[in-house]
């Protein structure tokens, strides 16, 4: 009998104990404060204006070997960023875009589709970012990659949506042939303004309403 009680004790404390190894004090605490980091983070973008951001242009310097210096504007939309994807490591976050671009005197119109993927380690909100897209435009159609550095103005959690700011370098290759350039930008994905993915009473794994 006591044999019996002492394994039924054993079994009751480790039953007790899985729980706690599954959700720890810090994990608790960001499910919480996740809907609270949404709306602020939703907030202040409104605040300041950053939903205008699509309508302001980014201004690239551009060169290359077979052409002139130029200035080009360019209007990025992110559409929308998908969920943030944690592997072990680093965070991902895929966020496509189509971006219109105006190349002064001479002047020529482009558009570009593609998409930018967005690496942070887990615990900074300085990042890199890669991204790729197809290019049709007046002076050449073709392909181009780029590279930068990324800062999100926020904390992340997987209910958020990167509002980043970036030094991205592109390398363009066209039947015109290629070409370099480099901007300084700011991206919104449109996405931020659809509202929370849970509300701070939910479970973990319920939707809101």
């Amino acid at each position: 009998m006591t044999r019996a009680l002492a394994v039924g004790s054993l079994i009751s404390v480790l039953l007790a104990a899985t729980p706690a190894r599954a959700s720890t004090p810090a994990q608790e605490a960001l499910e919480e404060r996740a809907p609270a980091l949404v709306s602020w983070k939703r907030a202040l973008c409104i605040y300041t204006g950053c939903f205008l951001e699509p309508l302001v242009p980014d201004v690239r310097y551009e060169w290359g070997p077979r052409s002139r210096e130029h200035w080009v504007l360019s209007w990025p939309v992110h559409p929308w960023a998908l969920p943030a994807w944690d592997v072990p490591g680093p965070t991902l976050v895929l966020s496509p875009f189509v971006e219109p671009q105006l190349r002064l005197s001479p002047s020529a119109f482009r558009m570009l589709g593609g998409a930018r993927l967005y690496v942070f380690p887990d615990t900074w909100r300085l990042g890199a970012l890669v991204e790729g897209a197809g290019l049709w435009g007046r002076d050449g159609s073709g392909g181009l990659v780029g590279m930068g550095a990324s800062f999100d103005f926020i904390e992340r959690h997987r209910d958020t949506v990167p509002w980043t700011a970036s030094v991205v370098l592109r390398r363009t290759w066209t039947g015109e042939g290629a070409r370099l350039d480099v901007s300084f930008d700011i991206a919104v994905p449109l996405n931020m303004f659809q509202g929370t993915a849970r509300n701070s009473g939910d479970a973990v794994d319920q939707p809101s309403h």
